[in-house]
């Protein structure tokens, strides 16, 4: 049976992994793109946060059945002003975006770790093969 891990355990590793790129990049590129990376993830980590919250509440209207219209409404709206936002930083400002992407990259490497860590930890008699 495969677990999924909590968006707790998400962030947490993402805030480690962005971390990580982000002395990377100020190594071995520029201070600019590692600024950018960080931006690019707090962007994915906020996204997230914001999303987690939107799927409670409308999971909540759903059950009470008042206000789903507004909760189904809410999750395309904030899609469309995240990506607003992105453009906004990407083409009006000097942001890096190779570091940009780099930093919302960060996002899919920290779900990988934590599915692989919460599967392992979950089913330990598959790990020996």
């Amino acid at each position: 049976m495969k677990t999924l891990p909590a968006i707790g355990a998400i962030q947490r590793t993402n805030v480690i992994v962005a971390c990580a790129a982000t002395l990377m990049l100020l190594v071995l590129r520029s201070p600019a793109s590692a600024l950018s990376c960080l931006l690019g993830a707090g962007v994915v980590i906020a996204n997230l946060f914001v999303l987690a919250f939107l799927g409670r509440l409308l999971l909540a209207s759903a059950a009470g059945g008042a206000g789903s219209a507004l909760g189904a409404v809410a999750l395309p709206l904030k899609l469309i002003l995240v990506v607003g936002l992105v453009y906004l930083v990407l083409f009006r400002t000097g942001i890096d975006g190779v570091g940009f992407a780099a930093g919302v990259f960060t996002q899919m490497v920290a779900v990988l770790v934590e599915v692989a860590r919460a599967n392992l930890a979950h089913n330990p008699a598959e790990r020996t093969v």
